[in-house]
């Protein structure tokens, strides 16, 4: 999966950081661009997590004493 967007977003803000700048703007395109990347990101995460809840598996553990 590509994260350009989330790259590029973060080398402006470095950027833009380096140079000592105190505003920051993004044209629209760029933001829903960012926006869709961190969206199918976090869509992706969710997938993993829904699928890694399905592998879990229960063990359940029964002692007995005997004649102890």
């Amino acid at each position: 999966m590509s994260r350009l967007h989330i790259s590029k977003f973060i080398d402006r803000v470095q950027h833009f950081e380096q140079r000592g700048a105190r505003d920051f703007t993004c044209p629209l395109v760029d933001a829903k661009n960012l926006h869709a990347d961190i969206t199918r990101l976090l869509l992706e995460l969710e997938e993993l997590r829904e699928k890694g809840q399905q592998g879990e598996s229960r063990i359940t553990v029964e002692m007995q004493g005997g004649s102890f």
